[in-house]
């Protein structure tokens, strides 16, 4: 009765139900482990029972999975609850609170209205499509996929009801236009570290686990061209879904008038020098690791600057926290209309301070994991599948099981469960962790067949003009393709990674 007054669906209170039974037979059975190993098991399965059924919430699983280590005494408490202090959660900290001023002063609507603006745009419905696509994509490099969705549906919607006088299959074009504007959203996240949490979750294992340490430029330079490959994908299936037809510019411009004619305001401004400002420094430290590596050019430039090197190391060496604290610290310093900050305070609590906590529980377990020697094991079981002993076939498996698990899974909880697991591996098969992590974070972010896979997935889908069977049918294509465009191209890729 009570778990029926929460407002728990079916599936969840089975999942409390589940979940403790698992964890009770688990702690009782007679296994061969060491206690710690023992009573991790029977945590773990805790865990990843809430969070597959979303029992309680994410955020919640995950300080209850810190709070065990503690208790069961498989971790001090100390270390259990150290992933809070991580350098990665300020990191989530300052990005979340850029993206939030971006929506607050509706810079990302902007950039929609002034692309569809555009004339060639506005010629025919499939570059209406792709018009919708690359402003996602674009957009969610740096805000939530979610948030990068809520943004485009309302134009979206107004688009359609606009045009669909004008097709001949409107229908069409409505469940097209959905799918871009969700899976684009999806696509485009991974295309920078702080797109979407999965990958800052696999910059932070790697970091914490294997000492090593990716920067945003590296990530960018070696991740974008998955993402333009699986954008171009999507748009081709898209072009398949629309029937050429002509539209006048005048009827494509009439949708996106409402901000173009206004010039920036003080918090537009405002909002662009703190971003540029993360995302210059950003893009610095990148550069200052590569010029590090021209010995004769430093030896030239220490010659006209002797401090030169020092600069460039410290550029290099910078935490990508920093840049995104001093951009959110400028948000709460520069003044915008009538005296108020660019940023308030009352915005800020707005920011998904959930999966920064998800994130903390994340990487207690993955310490828990690797510190039991409980790592060890798991990584021999899977050295066993066919090619896991090597450094592609590992690659291949960790990204194929995540782009199918996200379909299931939240993509964060997913990131969480598998990159300890996949990194566990490498270290067992003495290969090199980063390119079967960084597959297996992009993976987990490819939830595309079902509304309860990912939000923008269930934002398009309560449009009303997105059927779940036409959802899964072209979520399926894509999921079949995603896992041979990110395993190529990563290989491709993988020297800028530093492999």
């Amino acid at each position: 009765m009570q778990l029926q007054e929460t407002g728990l669906k079916s599936h969840q209170r089975w999942g409390l139900v589940v979940g403790v039974v698992a964890f009770t037979l688990l702690l009782l059975l007679p296994l061969n482990l060491p206690a710690a190993q023992h009573r991790l098991l029977a945590l773990l399965a805790l865990t990843f029972t809430y969070w597959v059924t979303e029992a309680l919430p994410l955020p919640v699983t995950a300080l209850l999975a810190m709070l065990l280590c503690s208790v069961l005494g498989i971790l001090p408490a100390k270390q259990a609850f150290a992933p809070l202090g991580n350098p990665v959660i300020f990191l989530f900290l300052g990005a979340f609170l850029l993206a939030e001023a971006v929506r607050t002063h509706e810079l990302d609507r902007r950039w929609v209205e002034w692309l569809l603006s555009r004339k060639w745009i506005a010629k025919t419905p499939f570059r209406v499509l792709a018009g919708f696509g690359l402003s996602a994509w674009a957009i969610s490099g740096w805000m939530s996929n979610t948030a990068t969705t809520a943004t485009l549906y309302p134009l979206a919607w107004q688009t359609f009801q606009e045009l669909r006088t004008r097709l001949v299959r409107p229908e069409n074009f409505g469940l097209a236009l959905m799918l871009t504007c969700a899976y684009s959203s999806s696509i485009g996240g991974i295309v920078t570290p702080v797109g979407t949490p999965p990958n800052l979750i696999g910059l932070g294992f790697l970091t914490e686990q294997a000492n090593v340490r990716i920067s945003f430029l590296q990530w960018v330079m070696a991740v974008a061209p998955v993402g333009v490959a699986m954008l171009v994908c999507l748009m081709l299936i898209a072009r398949f879904m629309v029937k050429e037809n002509s539209l006048s510019n005048e009827t494509a411009l009439s949708l996106t008038t409402r901000r173009l004619g206004n010039p920036l305001t003080k918090g537009e401004r405002n909002t662009l020098i703190a971003f540029g400002t993360a995302v210059g420094l950003w893009v610095l430290s990148g550069l200052a690791a590569l010029l590090l590596e021209q010995q004769s050019l430093i030896a030239a430039l220490e010659r006209i600057a002797p401090t030169v090197k020092q600069v460039l190391t410290f550029l290099k060496e910078l935490p990508e926290a920093i840049p995104a604290l001093i951009g959110a610290v400028i948000l709460f310093v520069l003044p915008a209309e009538e005296g108020k900050p660019t940023l308030s305070w009352k915005d800020a609590q707005r920011i998904d301070w959930g999966t920064i906590l998800l994130f903390a529980g994340g990487l207690a377990l993955g310490d828990a994991i690797f510190q039991t020697g409980l790592a060890k094991r798991i990584g021999e079981l899977i050295t066993e599948l066919p090619f896991a002993k090597t450094q592609l076939g590992l690659t291949i498996w960790g990204t194929t099981i995540a782009v199918w698990f996200t379909e299931v899974v939240s993509n964060t909880a997913a990131a969480n469960i598998l990159v300890p697991i996949v990194l566990a591996t490498a270290k067992e098969a003495q290969l090199s962790p980063v390119l079967p992590v960084v597959g297996t974070v992009i993976g987990c972010s490819f939830a595309f067949m079902l509304p309860i896979a990912t939000p923008p997935n269930a934002i398009v889908y309560a449009s009303g003009l997105v059927p779940i069977r036409q959802m899964m049918l072209k979520g399926l294509i894509l999921d079949i393709i995603s896992p041979l465009v990110i395993v190529s191209l990563l290989w491709l890729t993988s020297p800028l990674l530093g492999l």
